[in-house]
């Protein structure tokens, strides 16, 4: 009788602990996704396809590239995320985090806004820092939306190596002792220097495939890339696409990538494989340890559709056409367990 007493008490008390201690939650799963060009104007289609992706995405913090205004963004997100955003009215393609209950935004800033910096971070993509809390944890977020190869790869290589330097000196002091993830769409993939330098901390490191392991930030998504995995281009390959969901192996995306680096080339002639892995999420490598699993959102609703175009009227962006589909790129994501 006393050891059953004595049993019922024990069970009691671990009840009791858990609850005054609070839930403390397995893992955390984090993404970052560029939408393309995201207004108040989409058609109802592509907003209803965005709402699908991010109710099947179901990441408890979320980095957007191209948001045109916070008010779009919450048209596309459950009812329990809050949004930290500048929201400025006259830049066309903003920085945004959501994060889902129970975490909260408890501070957030543009780390490099000065005109002076434009030429590596372009118009108010300035790198969009973040702290979020919840559960007893803070994680330090910065979104990245680094300068697109329009114009030329080897062109715009100084725009995003300067960015990536910039990013990972101003880390230096902080990245032994704060939880820090830095996510976003880079416009290169782990193999160009851009990556390299912040995976390794040195503004000299040189492109090409990891000799040694990470030792600044670890980069999640790298894997991803083994397998050719990709983050961009999957819209030309499977827009009529009728299955639930698509393979994201592209055969082939990470040698094309590699093959015409420091070469000349035109984009659209000269390369055979264009999908390729931009999106990706790094973290300190005090995280490294609770790196579950990553991958790269493979439900048809990001894919499939008709495609948006766009043209420039001075600070202006026109629709020519309003398509249907959700991105040019998909979701990636990561899931860092405790």
């Amino acid at each position: 009788m006393q050891k059953r007493v004595w049993k019922t008490y024990l069970a009691s008390l671990i009840l009791l602990l858990f609850f005054a201690c609070g839930p403390q939650p397995a893992e955390i799963k984090i993404a970052t996704y560029n939408i393309y060009w995201l207004d108040d104007g989409i058609s109802n289609a592509r907003q209803e396809r965005l709402q699908t992706v991010m109710r099947e995405l179901n990441a408890d913090i979320i980095g957007f590239q191209e948001i045109q205004s916070k008010s779009a963004l919450e048209r596309i997100l459950p009812d329990n995320y809050t949004i930290g955003m500048l929201d400025d009215p006259e830049e066309l393609q903003e920085l945004a985090i959501a994060v889902r209950e129970p975490y909260e935004i408890t501070d957030f800033k543009m780390v490099f806004p000065e005109k002076v910096h434009d030429q590596a971070f372009p118009r108010k993509r300035d790198l969009l820092q973040a702290y979020v809390e919840g559960y007893g944890r803070r994680l330090i977020i910065l979104v990245h939306h680094a300068k697109s190869r329009s114009g030329g790869r080897d062109k715009t290589n100084p725009r995003r190596e300067a960015s990536a330097t910039m990013t990972m000196r101003y880390l230096t002091s902080r990245v032994k002792y704060d939880h820090i993830v830095l996510l976003g769409d880079f416009n290169d993939n782990p193999d160009d220097r851009s990556l390299n330098i912040l995976e390794y901390g040195n503004p000299d490191a040189l492109p090409g495939i990891d000799q040694m392991p990470d030792a600044f930030l670890y980069n999640t998504s790298e894997s991803l890339l083994d397998r050719d995995h990709c983050s961009y281009g999957y819209h030309d390959i499977y827009d009529k696409i009728e299955s639930d969901i698509f393979d994201p192996m592209v055969p082939g995306a990470r040698a094309e990538n590699n093959k015409w680096r420091d070469k000349p080339h035109n984009f659209a002639r000269d390369v055979k494989v264009k999908a390729i892995l931009f999106d990706q999420i790094l973290v300190s490598q005090n995280l490294k340890d609770n790196v579950h699993s990553s991958g790269v959102f493979t439900h048809a609703e990001a894919v499939k559709g008709t495609r948006s175009r766009i043209r420039f009227s001075g600070d202006e962006i026109v629709y020519t056409t309003r398509g249907d589909f959700a991105s040019d790129h998909i979701p990636v994501w990561t899931i860092l367990k405790f």
